[in-house]
C-alpha cells in the first residue's frame, strides 16, 4: 500500500486526523441488433459546479469487450475517445445482450449471439453503464445492477462501464462527492474528475464503511468513513480506480471483479464504484 497524507477522515465525535494508508442530456434512441453498428449521438450541456473537456489524448479508438465463459463482461471498465467503437464478442454458449442504463446519454440495445460480435460506436462523450438484461435486472430504485439466480457468475452483476472522454465530457474539478445513503451502495456508482480533484466520501449510514481500491489498481488505498462521517482523497494521477466497500462486499481473484457479502442490504449487488480521473 502506497502511504498517503492526502485521505482526510472525519465524524461529528473526533477531530479531524490524517492516516497512511452528469447532467442528464436528451437521449436519442439507437438499436442494433445481431452483429449491426449502432452510432450514438446526443447533445450535451454542461452543469453548474462542473468543469468540461476531460482530455482525449491518448485514449484508444477502439476496443473490445469479451464475454467469456461465464455471464461477465472483459474487462469491466473502458475509457475510449470519442468516436471510438468497441466491440463485444461473445465466447459463451448463451446468447447475450448490451443494454444500456436508464441515466447514460443514449439507450441502446445489442443482441449478441454465440460466437459472433456486435459493434458501438459512441459519438457522445459521458459515462455509459450498460448490463445484460437476460441474465441481470435494472433496480429503478436503486440504480443499481442485480445479477440474476441462476446466473453463472452470480451474485456477480453481469454489467460495464464505459467513459467516453472529450470536450463535452462533464467533469467534476477541484472537489466532488460521494455518499453512502442509509443502504450498502455508493451514489452516484461512478464519477468522471479532473486530475487533482479532491472526492470526499460522505457516509449517512448508521454503520462505517470502507473505501478499497480493487487489487491491481496503480494507486492503492483504504480508509474508513466512519457511520455519519466523511473522508476524503486527492487524486493527482489520471487513471481508473475502481473501489469497494470490503465490509459489505469481498473480491473474486478467480473471475477479477467484486462481489456481495451475503447480508449486505443491496444484495447480490455488489458495493463498489469507480472514479475516472482525466488530465
Amino acid at each position: 500500500m502506497r502511504a498517503v497524507d492526502r485521505i482526510l477522515i472525519s465524524n461529528s465525535d473526533q477531530g479531524a486526523f490524517r492516516m497512511n494508508m452528469p447532467s442528464i442530456t436528451p437521449r436519442v434512441t439507437a438499436l442494433g441488433l445481431f452483429g449491426a453498428v449502432a452510432v450514438l449521438t446526443a447533445s450535451c450541456g454542461g452543469s453548474s459546479g462542473s468543469a468540461s473537456g476531460g482530455s482525449a489524448a491518448g485514449l484508444p479508438s477502439t476496443a473490445s469487450v469479451t464475454i467469456p465463459k461465464a455471464d461477465r463482461f472483459e474487462p469491466f471498465l473502458l475509457e475510449i475517445a470519442p468516436g471510438g467503437t468497441v466491440t463485444f464478442t461473445n465466447e459463451d454458449a448463451d446468447a447475450h445482450t448490451v443494454v444500456s442504463m436508464p441515466t447514460d446519454p443514449v439507450d441502446f440495445k445489442l443482441l449478441v449471439e454465440p460466437g459472433k460480435s456486435a459493434k458501438v460506436t459512441f459519438s457522445q462523450p459521458g459515462i455509459y453503464g450498460y448490463y445484460c438484461d437476460a441474465h441481470s435486472s435494472y433496480d429503478r430504485t436503486t440504480g443499481l445492477i442485480k445479477a440474476n439466480k441462476g446466473a453463472d457468475a452470480y451474485p456477480i452483476s453481469m454489467y460495464g462501464i464505459i467513459l467516453v472522454a472529450g470536450d463535452a465530457l462533464p467533469l467534476s474539478a477541484g472537489k466532488a462527492k460521494i455518499v453512502m445513503p442509509d443502504a450498502d451502495r455508493f451514489l452516484p456508482l461512478s464519477v468522471a474528475v479532473k486530475q487533482g480533484t479532491q472526492v470526499t466520501w460522505t457516509n449517512l449510514d448508521s454503520d462505517a464503511h470502507t473505501v478499497l481500491t480493487d487489487p491491481g489498481v496503480s494507486v492503492q488505498f483504504k480508509f474508513v468513513v466512519p457511520a455519519n462521517g466523511n473522508a476524503s482523497f486527492s487524486f493527482d494521477k489520471p487513471g481508473i480506480y475502481p473501489y469497494y466497500c470490503d465490509a459489505h462486499s469481498t473480491w473474486n481473484p478467480e473471475l477479477k471483479r467484486v462481489q456481495a457479502r451475503p447480508g449486505s442490504s443491496e444484495y447480490p449487488a455488489a458495493m463498489e464504484g469507480v472514479v475516472f480521473v482525466l488530465a
